[in-house]
């Protein structure tokens, strides 16, 4: 039988002569001859210096030697069972324990993989053993190295794969999966080490079968049943006695975890994992002691206690922690990386859905709208149009009657001898009181027909195109248009204006003649109001205010219309936009003003549109206008 290190160093022959960049590795072999015994050294360091001859012949002498170092007895490493060790109780034991579990994999000769990227650049016989292949030319087929990687694996090795081609490595062995050719899954110790290959960089994986640490070695019998039991496991699972202390973990958990192989032996405190996790980053910036003693008093608590958890590596893990009836703790970790990731799209898709959705009402609700601005413009330029006719006439004939009376005067001065005085004074009086009704027939025929061409205006509208706009004079148009129209039917009615009309405001986009409908509509209702307190009150000290500021804010404009009337109470203001709400008296309004003006502000406009009120004092409608009306497309919700 070979001693221990003849065994080991005649494997590394075979790694080496099986491998054709021996003297594209050489630093990287240095390195990794530092964990083999020292024979091993000396016969790496021999063949380092004079590299052996890569003929045919040679590699199949090396297949031959390597095949019967697989089927020999395995004694490598014998060194490093002897004696016993006791179970580490700080941080810096527990690293000890997997740098003597990683001696241990590496005094074995491992399978060997050469891959960049998704090529498969060169793997040995003794790899293509390990995964049930009959020659590595069988691994070297394979479409892609991620063949070789269960699915639930995939993440974690690209991201290893990666690190080790940026020049990352890590002391530790790795616990990983692979699937093997007849498509089962087997757990393997891993050892990857960035070297050039052809000039480029590339990943050198040495597989190796798990072995039991020196601590499992020792455990009775029944136990060791137990550890391969759950080590089948698909979930990960860690068990700890009443003390706290590790009874046993399985290979699952050290792959979620992404814990090397050895670092907690059976008997390792609870306390010194956590520690560990502290100490690489796991619980962000709170302080070890503190973050111990929480999950410390979760083992406390009696039942099953259930729990997500992301960790460093990115998976999300369902952590549950159950009691044993002797007293100790089970604690399952399930991947649900998976599952998060589906709940995730799922949820995105159902906002975009809902996205688009609200998105199909705002557009569905500007086509209403709009239907109802066309109806009510046609309306208007249809009453505005049969209006005109017959004021035209009464402008018209009010100046032709006019100029015919002077007409008649000057044809009858010279009867005026004719008359005596009194009859010639109430002659002259006659005509002065004609040429002063023909006059007020003029003047409030062409204030008629201005009302009537700012109807016509307003209801044409250029077409509701948008267009960038001057809201101060717009405001003060349709205050002007409002105020005639409500002087038209009470000629007793007054109000007193306050303005404070901001000059930043500026030019907006708006669609003019809608702005325009929603503010006259505005000031009726504030004239409305006014005039109401103003006849139930019959206070002489109480005046009719109706105040109109505007205001820059940015990248938005308010205007604000405050009036000192009767007001509104809450249950008024919460029904004021609802289609054919109305406080007027039958007859006197139709209920539809303000659900139109929250239709073009709100929904066509994208804007806002507040009240506020106290009863017998005031009211006051705030428009706020976005300055720019942004595109919005189908899936992106509208934000108020």
């Amino acid at each position: 039988m070979a001693r221990p290190g003849e065994t080991c160093g005649l494997s590394v022959l075979q790694v080496f002569r099986a491998c054709p960049c021996v003297g594209r590795v050489r630093k990287t072999c240095l390195r990794i001859a530092q964990a083999f015994h020292p024979l091993a050294r000396t016969r790496l360091a021999v063949l380092i210096a004079s590299p052996p001859s890569l003929h045919n012949n040679d590699r199949t002498q090396t297949a031959s030697g390597h095949s019967t170092a697989m089927n020999a007895p395995d004694h490598s490493g014998e060194h490093l069972l002897d004696g016993t060790i006791d179970p580490p109780v700080t941080v810096e034991g527990t690293l000890d324990s997997a740098r003597l579990y990683r001696d241990q994999v590496m005094s074995i000769m491992p399978g060997l993989l050469v891959h960049r990227g998704e090529d498969i650049l060169h793997c040995n016989e003794g790899l293509a053993h390990l995964l049930g292949y009959l020659a590595p030319d069988d691994v070297l087929v394979l479409p892609s190295v991620m063949r070789l990687v269960p699915d639930d694996a995939l993440f974690s090795e690209r991201q290893a794969y990666d690190q080790c081609l940026s020049g990352l490595t890590r002391a530790d062995v790795r616990r990983t999966k692979r699937r093997r050719a007849d498509n089962s899954v087997q757990w393997f110790d891993q050892v990857l080490e960035p070297i050039d290959w052809g000039g480029k960089p590339a990943v050198m994986e040495m597989l190796a079968q798990v072995r039991p640490h020196i601590g499992f070695t020792e455990l009775p019998h029944q136990w060791q049943r137990l550890q391969a039991a759950i080590d089948a496991m698909p979930n990960g699972v860690l068990m700890l006695d009443r003390e706290g202390r590790m009874e046993g973990l399985n290979s699952e958990l050290l792959r979620l975890w992404d814990y090397p192989p050895g670092l907690f032996p059976p008997g390792t405190p609870m306390d010194v994992m956590l520690r560990y996790n502290h100490q690489r980053g796991d619980y962000g910036d709170c302080t070890e002691d503190d973050k111990i003693s929480e999950i410390r008093k979760l083992f406390q608590v009696k039942g099953v206690i259930n729990s997500e958890r992301r960790v460093p590596s990115g998976r999300v893990l369902d952590i549950r922690t159950a009691p044993r009836a002797d007293g100790g703790i089970v604690v399952t970790h399930v991947d649900i990386t998976e599952r998060k990731r589906i709940e995730d799209e799922l949820r995105e898709a159902k906002e975009r859905a809902e996205s688009i959705l609200e998105e199909l009402r705002d557009t569905q609700q500007q086509l209403i709208v709009q239907e109802k601005m066309a109806s009510l413009g046609q309306l208007t330029a249809g009453i505005a149009h049969e209006l005109k006719n017959p004021l035209n006439f009464v402008n018209n004939f009010a100046e032709l009657t006019s100029e015919l009376l002077d007409e008649l005067l000057s044809l009858l001065g010279p009867l005026d001898n004719r008359l005596d005085q009194d009859a010639q004074a109430e002659a002259k009086d006659l005509v002065s009181s004609l040429h002063s009704n023909l006059r007020k027939i003029a003047d409030h025929g062409r204030r008629a027909d201005n009302i009537v061409k700012s109807m016509l205006a307003h209801s044409r509208g250029g077409g509701g195109e948008w267009q960038r706009t001057d809201v101060n004079p717009l405001v003060e148009e349709a205050l002007a248009l409002a105020y005639h129209a409500v002087r038209a039917q009470d000629r007793e009615f007054n109000t007193s204006f306050i303005r404070h009309y901001d000059p930043n405001v500026g030019e907006v986009k708006i669609v003019p003649p809608d702005i325009s409908r929603v503010l006259v509509n505005l000031f009726t209702n504030s004239f409305y109001a006014v005039r109401k307190r103003q006849q139930a009150e019959a206070d002489p000290n109480y005046h009719p205010t109706l105040t109109i500021a505007t205001s820059d804010c940015g990248d938005k404009i308010e205007i604000r219309v405050r009036d000192n009337g009767v007001g509104m109470s809450q249950a008024v203001i919460a029904k004021l936009f609802t289609p054919f709400f109305t406080t007027k008296p039958t007859g006197e309004g139709t209920g539809l003003g303000l659900s139109l003006s929250y239709d073009i502000v709100v929904h066509q406009h994208r804007g806002r549109f507040d009240v506020a009120s106290v009863e017998n004092d005031h009211a006051e409608f705030t428009i706020t206008l976005p300055r720019a009306i942004p595109a919005v497309s189908l899936g992106e919700r509208r934000k108020p």
